[in-house]
């Protein structure tokens, strides 16, 4: 292939060629005006020309600039993914969700822009107006998230791992954390426990009411209250500086202390609570049972198996994508989804049945 000076890189070894306007009018045997009509629909160009000069783009793997695909209508082949870095982030599940997404985006020819900055509404309007990217997704969303309730003035369409009380023309799929909230009252009352302690995550995430978190919650504890079951809750605590001992100390001191924690927390807190409760002597779960839930301690280390109702990364980020590239592809309307996955309990041994009577005596 012949290349003009603009779209040749120096031919070192291992150089990369990139075609330039130019060589797609000389491949398609056309002027290079001719060629930006075509790409920008500034002209009505005729049909067969039209293919021989798209032919060509394909053919040298020509990209034209944001602008001029956005006149056409063409495709960036890129998918925005929205996930704002903040200091107490979990790094375990965030890479889940990016390593999950980016795949499933892989697999369907995108690739992923990530957006990390803190202005992630403008951020997201700045990549969709300027049709830098065909689709968004939406992770870390929280109950009242700005960009699923400004996703209805996008132009791209958009979809959420997460369910926000407002999302306009945003799609949303998610675990049913409600659902999971009442799951986990109803198992452990199902295996005789009546008193529980709730193993509270970072402060922050209620404070900025991050959407699983403050959703299962809720619905934990309400339905404690229907099944008569006594939740106590742990002292609050930020960036996972959480006294593990203090904790045991103070919980499970007595006879009357709870069979069971329901634990909310990161997985740094909670092996710290493990290790406290071997410390006082207390086994798991002959003598306090475990549950955790809207955790990922699958990619985690873990200083013993515990029975989880996970978080499920990769489940729902190939969903999100399905569901994106058809809004893409196909025009499919999708602003009115909501397609909540059902909670999942995983038995790793951590809970102990212990009857439909009384709570235990003493441990």
């Amino acid at each position: 292939m012949n290349l003009s000076n603009g779209a040749a890189r120096a031919l070192t070894k291992g150089a990369i060629v990139v075609a330039g306007i130019k060589d797609v009018a000389r491949e398609a045997g056309v002027s290079v005006s001719t060629v930006s009509y075509v790409i920008s629909g500034k002209r009505s160009i005729s049909a067969k020309t039209t293919d021989r000069v798209m032919a060509a783009v394909e053919k040298l793997g020509y990209i034209p600039d944001a602008n001029a695909r956005k006149m056409r209508g063409m495709r960036s082949q890129v998918i925005a993914l929205s996930a704002p870095i903040r200091g107490d982030i979990n790094q375990a599940k965030y890479n889940a969700y990016f390593l999950h997404t980016a795949w499933a985006a892989r697999n369907a020819g995108y690739d992923v822009l990530l957006l990390t900055g803190q202005d992630a509404v403008n951020d997201i309007c700045r990549v969709t107006e300027g049709n830098l990217v065909d689709g968004v997704v939406l992770l870390d969303v929280e109950e009242n998230d700005e960009r699923a309730a400004a996703s209805g003035r996008l132009p791209k369409p958009c979809v959420a791992i997460g369910y926000p009380s407002i999302h306009k023309r945003c799609a949303c799929i998610d675990i049913d954390f409600a659902a999971a909230g009442k799951k986990a009252v109803d198992y452990l009352f199902d295996k005789g426990h009546r008193k529980i302690v709730f193993l509270r995550n970072n402060e922050s995430d209620y404070e900025r009411e991050s959407g699983y978190v403050v959703i299962f919650r809720r619905s934990m504890l309400s339905q404690a209250k229907v099944r008569g079951v006594e939740v106590i809750e742990s002292p609050r605590y930020e960036a996972d500086c959480f006294d593990a001992k203090r904790f045991v100390r103070d919980t499970f001191a007595g006879v009357d202390c709870p069979t069971a924690i329901i634990n909310q927390a990161n997985a740094s807190v909670l092996n710290l609570v493990l290790q406290e409760l071997a410390v006082a002597g207390l086994s798991i779960p002959e003598d306090v049972s475990v549950l955790s839930c809207g955790t990922y301690l699958e990619g985690e280390l873990m200083s013993r198996p515990v029975t989880e109702m996970p978080v499920m990364p990769e489940k729902l980020c190939s969903r999100a994508m399905r569901l994106l590239i058809s809004a893409i592809e196909e025009n499919a309307e999708i602003m009115d989804v909501v397609d909540l996955e059902a909670p999942v309990l995983k038995e790793r041994g951590s809970i102990a049945d212990i009857g439909r009577g009384d709570q235990m005596s003493s441990l």
